[in-house]
């Protein structure tokens, strides 16, 4: 009897301490955010095998691609500025004195060479054309003078010095008419007639080249003067890019050379531009040399002054890389997931360890630790979230769940 109330004691103690065993089983930690993400999904994972549905892969994200054949090694860095030749850009001023009364642009707006920007008002235009009408209005009388002097100096009727003083203040007349007609035209105003009943008072700001606006300088109301810049115009078609590179690297540089470069504000864009000019003039100070690159791609979205990161490609030598986001970093280690068979409406994705060679542009060379194809499919975008779900599976003891 003593001996069978043991047993049952014995037995109870074990089976507490099993239960105390499987509630205090250790987890591995996984990033707060993946484990927000992977509770929106009901995956298996089974080892280094992830299973999810078509459905859980479009809700997380996941996005499958393959190697690109990237210049990642025989590159030299350089940093750049976008300009534009003098002859692209123009700084626009008014040579009159006036008040803005309207502005007929807006910034980023695209205008044509002779498009109006703005429009000056200013009293003394009044005086310019009624001074021009009185001169012409005194031309009329000095021309009938002249004729009759010369007519009375052919009749020997009156001396010669009369004729000659005639002649002097018609000639005088007509210059001063002259230099008032090519001011007017100088700031836009057509000269009047003597049938003109309403002098002009306004003036209008054009455009000299075609272009975008970039800058507005000015508003409404203000009063300007002809030192004072009120626009800028930029002709972004002949944009380009000015790098800096150390006079130890010169030998490596020659015109046509490939230039793959970035905005600093958007790294992972990478464009093209091709070298044309070499400069001819070291800077002593930072021993560097301009290089002047045209840019191939599209270039709407850029604009003078814009800073710009580059690696002038020295060698054609592509490697197959991945982007940044189909690496995920665990324990030290780096993985990538490879797409493996498909069953029905699920896939399965497998762990593989890689080493990381070099890195540029958003993009690493990698080398796996398991034999690839070049087109093998992989999970260029979701790493980071297949991670979490292998370590899931493992703190479920690595079965099979659902």
């Amino acid at each position: 009897m003593k001996i069978s109330i043991i047993k049952i004691i014995f037995g109870l103690v074990s089976f507490s301490f099993l239960i105390s065993a499987c509630n205090n089983k250790p987890h591995s930690h996984v990033h707060p955010e993946d484990e927000m993400q992977a509770a929106q999904v009901d995956d298996k994972t089974h080892g280094d095998e992830v299973i999810l549905t078509k459905e859980q892969i479009q809700i997380v994200g996941l996005e499958i691609g393959s190697f690109e054949s990237k210049n990642l090694k025989s590159t030299l860095k350089v940093s750049g500025k976008l300009e534009l030749p003098p002859q692209n850009k123009a700084s626009v001023s008014s040579i009159v004195t006036g008040k803005i009364t309207r502005i007929h642009v807006e910034p980023g707006q695209y205008v044509k060479k002779g498009y109006a920007l703005a429009t000056i008002q200013n009293p003394d235009f009044i005086d310019w054309q009624q001074e021009y009408l009185e001169v012409k209005g005194e031309l009329i009388y000095l021309d009938k003078e002249f004729t009759r002097q010369q007519e009375l100096v052919n009749k020997e009727i009156a001396p010669r010095k009369r004729l000659e003083k005639a002649e002097s203040e018609r000639a005088i007349a007509h210059a001063k008419l002259k230099g008032l007609k090519s001011r007017m035209h100088l700031v836009g105003i057509k000269t009047p007639d003597q049938e003109t009943s309403e002098l002009i008072t306004t003036v209008i700001v054009y455009s000299p080249i075609n272009g975008f606006v970039r800058e507005i300088k000015i508003n409404t109301g203000v009063f300007t003067r002809p030192d004072q810049q009120l626009f800028e115009i930029v002709d972004n078609r002949h944009l380009h890019i000015d790098f800096m590179v150390f006079e130890k690297d010169l030998p490596n540089i020659k015109n046509g050379q490939t230039i793959q470069f970035s905005l600093q504000s958007k790294p992972k864009e990478v464009m093209i531009a091709k070298i044309f000019a070499i400069g001819k003039a070291l800077d002593e100070e930072r021993r560097t040399i301009s290089i002047h690159a045209e840019i191939v791609d599209d270039k709407d979205h850029l604009l003078p002054g814009m800073y710009v990161e580059g690696r002038i490609i020295l060698e054609d030598q592509k490697v197959l890389a991945l982007p940044e986001e189909a690496i995920a970093l665990d324990n030290g280690l780096y993985y990538i997931f490879v797409k493996e068979e498909e069953h029905g409406d699920e896939t399965h994705f497998k762990k593989i360890p890689v080493l990381k060679v070099t890195s540029d542009f958003g993009y690493v060379q990698i080398d796996p630790l398991e034999k690839l194809a070049d087109d093998e499919k992989i999970v260029i975008k979701g790493a980071y979230f297949l991670m979490a779900q292998t370590k899931k599976g493992q703190a479920s003891g690595g079965g099979h769940s659902h």
